[in-house]
């Protein structure tokens, strides 16, 4: 696809009217596979270090979805966004940040309503490895037991770290069951507005948060939290999208006006 420099803020339709977190046990992949993906870098000058602090998703050429908690103590002096690559610290197209959007109910412990939408100085130009996730209608159903993909880098349950992309399938869990698993758990918040996801062996890790959920083309979730990498008896906890499209939609209009902003139909 020839590149392009607009604005092209995505929501399904359907046919009817309606720094925390790496992956563990996660299969190689490549930016062609998943071109919405990106790596929010960080440096630190003193320490003369670059390091993969987080993940995003692109929801348009000027827009990322990640986590709140990504942004927690964040100096945008000091961060930047690489898309376009398989490898999180080189290649690609590095974008500045102008500035970001915490969502306004967000807690940071219990953790809830983790999620964030990051703006950038200039538009990514639309590319055969940079281009743009669809986000769910409200109240956009997911049955239990459904496999949904995840990608990230980061580090894996041996404290590893990948410096290339990976991607893992995890299959959704019933809500009460996962909120049973956490009850004596004070970090996080078990509610309607998450989604959890588990699978043997496999799961998010340090580094992973604000990776995305993916189901075809549609962003369904936002990685928020994990009880230690890949462990079986805690499912993984992800922000669900559908939950807060509304404000990702509000937030992006009124952050950055532009003509070329757009609905897109998207058939799973």
């Amino acid at each position: 696809m020839a590149s392009l420099a607009y604005l092209f803020l995505a929501i399904l339709a359907t046919a009817s009217a309606a720094p925390e977190t790496r992956l563990a046990g996660g299969d190689p992949t490549t930016i062609n596979d998943f071109p919405y993906i990106v790596a929010y870098t960080y440096s630190y000058p003193n320490a003369g270090i670059t390091i993969q602090r987080c993940v995003g998703s692109l929801i348009s050429s000027w827009h990322v979805l990640s986590s709140a908690f990504c942004f927690s103590g964040a100096n945008l002096d000091n961060l930047l966004v690489r898309a376009g690559s398989t490898n999180s610290l080189v290649g690609g197209t590095v974008a500045l940040v102008s500035h970001f959007v915490q969502n306004p109910d967000y807690v940071a412990s219990p953790r809830a309503n983790d999620i964030a939408v990051s703006f950038l100085v200039e538009p990514l130009g639309i590319t055969d490895t940079i281009n743009v996730l669809y986000l769910p209608p409200n109240n956009f159903y997911l049955a239990d037991g459904l496999p949904l993909k995840v990608f990230s880098w980061g580090f894996n349950a041996e404290g590893s770290q990948s410096d290339t992309l990976q991607s893992v399938t995890l299959d959704k869990q019933n809500l009460d069951e996962c909120a049973a698993t956490y009850a004596d758990e004070s970090a996080v918040a078990i509610t309607d507005n998450v989604i959890c996801a588990s699978a043997a062996g496999k799961g998010t890790c340090n580094g992973d948060s604000g990776a995305p959920m993916v189901l075809d083309n549609v962003i369904v979730g936002v990685s928020s939290y994990f009880k230690n990498c890949g462990d079986d008896a805690y499912p993984d906890v992800f922000t669900r999208v559908d939950k807060f499209t509304n404000w990702i939609l509000s937030v992006a209009v009124a952050g950055r006006s532009s003509p070329g902003m757009q609905a897109a139909p998207a058939t799973l």
